[in-house]
């Protein structure tokens, strides 16, 4: 008999997290007790396997669980901090969040331009790709799901249409820091009411501008989609690193 409750509404990845904070703060699930390997957890939560993918990933910034190469996925002893709800995705996100907001500041810088970029140079190819991101992430409004490997795909074809070997190597390089970013920016955005729909159609915006070679409107939006990003997540902290600045 499975211990987990299937899932059946929206925000998926979501319900994941909290019912296995729930179990491991319950104690049905103890420090150092090892996870069901991801196959068996979605077949038993009855959700795909990204969806519990992506609830592990906020599990583990959450400080909740460990992936250990090789042995597999198991419980850590947390603080009673960690356990509290609905606030610990933020409270997880919070530890390092003068590194979220560093991380903000380079993907705008970079990423601005690519998409300036790519409005001028994009190929019908790279057209494709992003539109296929971006009908991930729609169909992740109907699922549930974080989206986050959706988003990454999005933002990585447009670094790809800019043309631009040295910026394209930039964003590999970091790609699996800003992947992390992404996951972390998203598990916060998307606790709020709204807001799924409010970064569909910011991404769609930027397609729109690099589909008609708009270079400047591509590179605004890209800045504002940020710009949004680092105000909702890091406002306070932003502005007192501005004023410092001044």
């Amino acid at each position: 008999m499975s211990r987990f409750a299937r899932i059946a509404n929206q925000r998926i990845y979501q319900q994941i997290v909290d019912q296995i904070s729930r179990m491991i703060r319950d104690g049905s699930l103890r420090p150092g007790d090892r996870l069901p390997p991801e196959r068996q957890l979605a077949e038993e939560f009855g959700v795909s396997r990204a969806a519990v993918r992506e609830a592990l990933s906020a599990l583990d910034l959450m400080g909740l669980i460990e992936v250990r190469q090789g042995e597999g996925t198991f419980v850590r002893a947390v603080t009673e901090e960690a356990l509290v709800t609905p606030m610990a995705l933020l409270v997880a996100m919070v530890r390092d969040e003068e590194l979220g907001v560093d991380m903000v500041e380079v993907r705008a810088a970079l990423e601005a331009e690519a998409a300036y970029l790519a409005a001028q140079r994009r190929e019908p190819e790279d057209l494709v790709a992003m539109e296929e991101a971006i009908a991930e992430m729609e169909a992740a409004l109907r699922t549930g799901d974080l989206a986050a490997e959706a988003d990454w795909k999005f933002h990585h074809a447009i670094a790809t249409a800019s043309g631009n070997g040295v910026l394209l190597q930039i964003m590999r390089s970091l790609s699996e820091t800003m992947q992390e970013s992404i996951v972390r920016f998203r598990t916060g955005l998307l606790r709020i009411p709204g807001m799924d729909t409010v970064l569909l159609a910011e991404h769609q915006g930027i397609l729109d501008a690099i589909r008609d070679r708009d270079a400047k409107l591509a590179h605004d939006r890209m800045r504002a989609h940020l710009d949004r990003v680092r105000q909702m997540l890091y406002g306070e902290l932003s502005a007192t690193a501005n004023e410092q600045q001044r």
